[in-house]
């Protein structure tokens, strides 16, 4: 009995005495998304054409957007910038546009929204035009493969014009929609449009409409081509009512 007790004693210590196995785990995987936890998604592109000899020519674009979607709201924000300069002449074009938006969603589908926009254009000599606006919008889509929606409420709209006395400001009804697609893992394209028109004056309309084709080159970058129209009823005295931007960009996602 005493040779047995003394077996089990030392095979008890020497148990006791082995290390306890401890499951590795990824750092990443140790600490939990937060519940409601929210980021910013979207892009940034640019591009640059330098000409020199007979023709000395500058231009430079660049162009952002991006998105900040919960459970119950969304924000979005997208920027335009084209500068060109062309010796002999100077600046021939210069033009900026910046959106910012907020959603807050009344059911799946259904959302009230708030929105303010502002643009210049030097070649249309316009210094300012700001937006103000608010109504409600619906999404149609918002899967994988479509995201579709459409917007409809009221604005303030106020234009100044460069050296010009056709500076105006009234309240328009804003219509807008869009629609985005995503046709592989490497071809998107999408398309937004925006309308004011003036319930003052019939003549006080404008319009912007942006499409885009991306095709991506690797997991953030992409090349994208892009065309924006833009249309004014009442523009500046001397002023076209159309112009039209055409660009070729490199971008990054994020």
């Amino acid at each position: 009995m005493l040779i047995v007790a003394t077996l089990l004693t030392v095979a008890s210590a020497e148990v006791a005495a082995q290390p306890i196995p401890v499951a590795l785990q990824d750092p990443a995987a140790a600490v939990p998304t937060a519940p409601g936890e929210r980021r910013w998604t979207g892009s940034v592109n640019a591009s640059a054409n330098v000409s020199s000899g007979n023709t000395d020519k500058t231009t430079l674009a660049a162009g952002a957007q991006a998105e900040n979607k919960g459970e119950e709201d969304r924000w979005s924000a997208q920027l335009l910038w084209n500068y060109a300069d062309e010796k002999g002449q100077g600046v021939t074009e210069r033009r900026t546009y910046a959106q910012l938006k907020y959603d807050s969603f009344l059911d799946e589908k259904l959302y009230a929204f708030g929105v303010t926009s502002l643009e210049n254009n030097y070649s249309a000599a316009l210094d300012l035009r700001l937006a103000l606006g608010v109504g409600v919008g619906y999404q149609f889509r918002d899967d994988k493969e479509w995201k579709i929606s459409g917007e409809g409420g009221l604005s303030y709209v106020d234009e100044n014009f460069d050296g010009s006395a056709d500076d105006t400001d009234y309240l328009a009804a804003r219509l807008a929609y869009k629609a985005d697609t995503t046709m592989s893992e490497t071809w998107s394209a999408g398309q937004w449009g925006e309308l004011f028109q003036s319930v003052e004056e019939a003549d006080d309309t404008s319009a912007r409409l942006d499409t885009h084709a991306r095709v991506n080159l690797s997991k953030s970058l992409f090349a994208q081509a892009q065309w924006i129209y833009s249309w004014d009823n009442t523009p500046a005295t001397g002023a076209d009512r159309v112009d039209n931007l055409w660009l070729i960009s490199l971008g990054w996602s994020f």
